[in-house]
């Protein structure tokens, strides 16, 4: 051999030996297939992806906590939408054998719920604030859905049409209350032993704002309300009759509490203002929502619509010889045309997408069930590109082994997070998405993947 062909033959064992593999997981990743297998790779976004929009609101359960929603919008997009809140009230602290003296006089009452912030629409709308007395308990464990309705007094214990205001340093709604009922709970020993005697006579409220007249589109708001802050609570001043004295005195019943119930009853109003295309969807047969769904679906507020979404090619792949999939990538872009971001409504942090079962039943998908990783099963909002990405590559292999069955998915407005993607009562932002002919907002299906002639 000669002195050059020998000196070549070194140079290329050099540059062999001290190359370093490059990993790319945003776009390959290593999902599925194992990194010696990268050899052969297909890469393919033009798998169709049909989607519509559905009505799910009956199904969303409204959970026992601090955080509830009050307020009416009349979303440009979505039409009306009214929060109310069923909650009851106890004696702070658990104390028992309260007692206000021989003669407590009422001086005046109210409802305070602090406002900690976050709110759909146009906060400088005035609402009106209607206070409704339960006829029917609210009983702990019960698990209420967005659209549970209790038995309440046909008349109101108070109404005010206003604005949160501030309260030392919180901002707050305060509502007055009754006159009459406040003078009752102060005088009446009898309802003031504990907590169960008085939550017997006094079941609750329901707080709504459904009869507040709205302006324009984008006009009313709908605020996140903390009804566990210390602030919040039922307050009585008052003071003693028997004395001279004109100092008063106040107590506070709490919202909060081994004792406390509350949820949210959620009204959309899709008749309202929506958009046509929406209701169309909504309202319409499967074959009509796909139609309709071409241009745009639509993910509104506390879980009132999902998107359903399928793949219907995938078994293709599969039809000559074995695959194994690398990376599956659905990219779901928003519509910003049809529902810009603006200060009154802005766009959800996440989605999830999740499977649909042979009932119709929603189910994690196995991405989300095989990894602690969701930062690679993805769902968060992208506010360059203004799109979601979901990776599936463990779901759709599934499939394409027949180990399950290939029925669909559900975009849904929840955390992407597999311990808690069941919960939508918590959501305000809402989204628009573009379709599968949406000229400018078209949803993507992108395969990665390794196509086997024969058996390995």
């Amino acid at each position: 051999m000669t002195k050059l062909n020998i000196g070549l033959l070194f140079l290329l064992l050099t540059v062999l030996f001290s190359c370093k593999k490059k990993e790319d997981n945003s776009v390959l990743g290593l999902d599925v297939q194992p990194e010696n297998d990268m050899v052969g790779l297909t890469v393919t976004d033009t798998t169709s992806v049909f989607m519509y929009t559905q009505k799910v609101e009956n199904t969303i359960r409204s959970y026992n906590d601090s955080y509830k929603y009050l307020g009416s919008n009349q979303d440009p997009v979505f039409g009306r939408t009214d929060a109310s809140i069923y909650t009851n009230f106890s004696i702070s602290n658990n104390l028992t054998n309260v007692t206000f003296g021989t003669n407590p006089v009422l001086d005046s009452a109210e409802i305070v719920i602090h406002a900690p912030g976050q709110a759909l629409g146009d906060t400088s709308t005035a609402l009106k604030y209607d206070v409704y007395l339960l006829s029917e308990k609210l009983v702990a464990g019960t698990s209420y859905s967005i659209s549970s309705h209790l038995l309440k007094s046909s008349g109101v214990v108070s109404s005010i049409t206003g604005k949160v205001k501030i309260r030392g340093n919180n901002l707050c709604l305060v509502l007055p209350l009754d006159h009459n009922m406040a003078q009752y709970i102060l005088q009446t020993n009898s309802n003031l032993t504990n907590n169960t005697a008085f939550q017997n006579a006094y079941k609750g409220f329901y707080i709504t704002t459904s009869n507040s007249t709205l302006g324009a589109p984008g006009s009313g708001t709908i605020r996140r309300y903390d009804l566990d802050a210390d602030i919040s609570g039922v307050n009585l001043y008052y003071h003693d009759g028997n004395s001279v004295s004109t100092k008063g005195q106040i107590f506070q019943f709490s919202f909060r509490g081994n004792d406390a119930v509350k949820f949210n009853h959620i009204d959309h109003n899709y008749v309202s203002g929506a958009s046509q295309n929406l209701f169309d969807q909504i309202s319409g047969s499967e074959s009509t929502a796909l139609l309709k769904g071409n241009s745009n679906v639509y993910l509104n507020t506390f879980g009132g619509t999902r998107t359903k979404i399928y793949l219907p090619y995938l078994k293709n792949l599969t039809d000559s010889q074995k695959v194994s999939i690398n990376r599956a990538e659905l990219i779901v872009k928003i519509d910003d045309i049809v529902s810009p971001y603006t200060y009154k409504y802005g766009y959800p942090a996440n989605l999830a997408l999740i499977a649909c079962n042979a009932d119709g039943v929603e189910e994690l998908v196995f991405d989300q069930l095989e990894t602690s990783d969701f930062v690679k099963y993805g769902g968060s909002y992208d506010a360059t590109k203004k799109q979601y990405v979901f990776n599936i590559a463990r779901q759709v292999q599934k499939i394409l082994n027949g180990e399950v069955g290939n029925y669909g998915f559900y975009l849904v407005n929840a955390s992407p997070n597999r311990s808690i993607v069941i919960r939508r009562d918590d959501r305000l932002e809402r989204v628009v998405l573009g379709g599968k002919t949406n000229p400018n907002f078209k949803p993507v299906f992108k395969l990665t993947y390794v196509k086997y002639p024969y058996d390995k």
